[in-house]
């Protein structure tokens, strides 16, 4: 019945939030009761489709809707506003990456969800990909022995929806907070540089070379550049060597032998979707009262903005 369900809204219903949109539709437990967008064409299209009201500003919706969580996927330079408000009213968030266009807005909004008792959830969808859990357990076990080096490729073609982005949060970001989510520690070094090649505003590309404590080093490479979608993650193990695929999420894990030879191994995970996994376990946060802890997502934040 509807009054057992998760009464959820989404405000932005671009890009991504047309994909929320569709993963809510399709979980039992939820029941979509409003979206917002500023695109009038587009948030009829969507209040037509899932039956829905449909706003143009979020405050008249928070104000006029009983609304238990919201997902944020507006543009990143309104990241803050949005969150805030919702927060403000005791409402959860699930905040699409990067938390917020700067620092001290990712700190002031991390504040503000303790403060409240609200919970807050920045979206790194790729904490949710099968590959990537797959691979943490794989270098929990000891399988590549000590890692030595992480190497990721995130590139591609320019795109269109770029607004407020830059490579740095918008690509990066992402493989910068699979490293520290892998090795479970923050870096004490960090090298940034990016450039502009093709776009006349923000950087189309950047390289990270990050170093940690244990021993471990990070290369990062993101860009819009390349002619071609790639997004791979190399890790190198004194034990062993692992190539994975984000898209495909099959890994592969090469290992010496004593006679010389070496053995290859194919690892496929069972295939999901990232971001389907990453609402459920966020509803399920909210179900079962559990902590959030966002921090990861400002730390990311300070890495790729340099800070």
């Amino acid at each position: 019945m509807a009054a057992n369900k998760k009464r959820v809204a989404v405000v932005g219903v671009g890009n991504m939030g047309k994909n929320h949109l569709r993963i809510y539709s399709e979980i039992p437990s939820v029941q979509i009761v409003a979206i917002c967008d500023v695109n009038s064409e587009l948030i009829q299209a969507s209040a037509l489709k899932y039956e829905v009201n449909a706003y143009s500003d979020f405050r008249k919706m928070l104000a006029s809707e009983s609304i238990e969580s919201v997902s944020v996927c507006v543009p990143t330079f309104a990241h803050y506003e949005v969150a805030r408000e919702c927060i403000d009213r005791g409402v959860s968030v699930l905040l699409e990456k990067p938390i917020a266009e700067s620092v001290e807005r990712a700190i002031a909004l991390l504040e503000l969800s303790r403060k409240k008792g609200v919970k807050l959830l920045v979206g790194h969808i790729e904490r949710f990909n099968p590959m990537v859990k797959r691979v943490k357990e794989i270098i929990s076990r000891g399988q590549l022995g000590k890692v030595i080096a992480i190497i990721t490729r995130r590139v591609g073609r320019f795109p269109p929806q770029m607004m407020d982005a830059d490579v740095s949060t918008d690509l990066a970001i992402h493989d910068i907070d699979v490293c520290n989510y892998l090795l479970e520690e923050l870096p004490l070094e960090v090298t940034k540089n990016g450039r502009k090649n093709l776009a006349k505003s923000g950087d189309d590309s950047v390289e990270f070379f990050m170093k940690y404590a244990n021993g471990a080093s990070c290369y990062v490479q993101a860009n819009w550049v390349t002619p071609v979608k790639i997004r791979k993650l190399i890790i190198t193990g004194d034990k062993a060597y692992l190539e994975a695929d984000y898209v495909n999420q099959e890994i592969e894990v090469y290992q010496s032998l004593q006679s010389g030879e070496t053995q290859a191994t194919k690892i496929i995970p069972e295939k999901k979707e990232p971001l389907k996994e990453e609402l459920l376990y966020f509803l399920g946060c909210l179900k079962d009262g559990v902590v959030i802890d966002s921090s990861f997502a400002l730390e990311s934040l300070k890495i790729a903005l340099g800070s």
